[in-house]
């Protein structure tokens, strides 16, 4: 019978990929779900009649 070859290097690796594509999802999840809410808050200033609900910046 023979052993299966486990490196233990070789999964420490895929782990630690996984990992990093496992971050990177909740980042962009998290910066979308910020996105949207800031077009929410903005659609409900609009809404509400509110003028300067969206500033611009006349610096330029």
């Amino acid at each position: 019978m023979q052993k299966p070859s486990d490196d233990y290097g070789d999964r420490q690796r895929i782990n630690l990929i996984v990992f990093a594509i496992a971050a990177v999802i909740v980042v962009a999840t998290v910066a979308l779900m910020l996105m949207l809410k800031h077009g929410v808050d903005l659609q409900d200033c609009f809404a509400a009649g509110h003028r300067h609900c969206a500033p611009i910046d006349e610096s330029r």
